[in-house]
């Protein structure tokens, strides 16, 4: 287990209780340094917050992508989110740092009711209808890598998520793409 820490700064968003991060990445313009558990900051400088919500738009995978050897996991140090209840990821992707910030919502979110993993980001802003959607043919454009990569996160949530969600938590994921 290697454990990380991200620059903290003495902002604190005290009464915040619903925040969305919408993220477009440019390629080659990934720091090492802020990956995507970098974004559990927000969650610990926002101790009202009750609803998280991460949108991802990319056209090509720019993160280290977690793989079978991918055995240690980096952790946070030991910040408990005791008011969030609803987590949605949309864009969710197979990057070693996505799966890291998923599994650091479900070890400390102690109020957690709901956790949304969708694989594509297309612009919907209700990914429950992404498909219908899909059926009527208003989608928006997805690139081809970024189906593939679909793929690739579905088997991340089936390796790595699913078996660390409490019974207590509904999880909404694809079933395939």
């Amino acid at each position: 287990m290697q454990i990380i820490n991200t620059p903290i700064t003495p902002l604190r968003f005290l009464h915040l209780k619903h925040l969305t991060v919408f993220l477009h990445t440019v390629p080659r313009a990934v720091s090492p340094t802020y990956d995507y558990i970098s974004l559990a900051y927000f969650l610990d400088a926002s101790p009202a917050l009750e609803t998280f919500t991460l949108k991802v738009s990319q056209t090509r995978m720019e993160h280290d992508v977690i793989s079978e050897d991918s055995s240690h996991l980096r952790q946070m140090p030991g910040h408990h989110h005791d008011t969030i209840k609803n987590v949605k990821i949309i864009g969710f992707c197979s990057a070693k740092s996505m799966v890291e910030l998923t599994c650091h919502i479900l070890e400390n979110a102690t109020s957690l009711e709901g956790l949304t993993l969708d694989t594509i980001f297309d612009g919907n802003n209700n990914p429950a209808d992404r498909l219908s959607v899909h059926e009527v043919g208003r989608c928006g454009r997805i690139h081809s890598p970024m189906v593939m990569e679909a793929k690739n996160a579905l088997l991340a949530i089936e390796r790595y998520i699913v078996g660390k969600v409490p019974s207590t938590v509904k999880l909404d994921r694809p079933k395939q793409i």
